[in-house]
């Protein structure tokens, strides 16, 4: 191999190593799901063995044109992300279901079990942390509990914990501006205020 192609798959390999580097640092932060990260950090992987057997070939251009002709990286990182599609709302009082946001299509008896796992554990005043269940392929659930209410949002792909803790806050917002409907023995679900919406469309109501 030519000084001039050692040098361009050299340079080529340092630029992969920083990606790596990115990608750990956005992990850690919590920007990325963990399929995203695996999914992005085996292609870096796979671009990485690439350089090196371009490194050892005599004919290295046609071993990196391998790597240039692939999907782009953000055409991976846009495949696995998660995107929340659907959500449902339950009282945790009386264990009715409030409202449905976006396309919540679930069967029940996905849900049944951690809700009532849930139930107990706050019942008996221990601390319910967030919990997020892969259902299929490509369907995920993540489920928060708050004081007054418990959010089921379905997910296409796995959440980043980043996606995760936006849920917690508006499911903090959706309490902190309803409070007063939940005291009531009853709650009027076309009276309340939605901060999900951000997130999810609203398509159906529930009363």
């Amino acid at each position: 191999m030519s000084a001039q192609n050692k040098a361009k798959v050299a340079e080529f390999k340092a630029a992969v190593q920083a990606k790596i580097q990115k990608l750990l640092a956005e992990f850690a932060e919590g920007s990325l799901s963990r399929e995203q990260f695996h999914a992005i950090y085996e292609r870096y992987t796979s671009q990485l063995a690439v350089a090196d057997m371009a490194m050892m070939s005599s004919v290295p251009d046609a071993i990196m044109g391998v790597v240039q002709d692939g999907p782009p990286t953000l055409a991976v990182r846009e495949a696995h992300m998660g995107k929340a599609v659907g959500m449902a709302i339950y009282h945790n009082r009386t264990g009715v279901l409030l409202e449905t946001l976006g396309n919540f299509d679930v069967a029940p008896d996905k849900l049944a079990p951690i809700l009532n796992d849930f139930t107990m554990m706050m019942q008996s005043g221990k601390r319910v942390d967030r919990e997020i269940r892969k259902i299929s392929a490509k369907q995920w659930l993540m489920f928060a509990a708050g004081r007054f209410t418990t959010v089921v949002t379905l997910f296409h792909n796995e959440p980043s914990d980043l996606q995760s803790r936006e849920i917690e806050r508006l499911h903090h917002d959706f309490e902190e501006a309803n409070h007063a409907f939940f005291d009531k023995k009853k709650v009027d679900s076309n009276k309340l205020a939605y901060p999900f919406l951000v997130f999810v469309e609203k398509k159906m109501k529930k009363s």
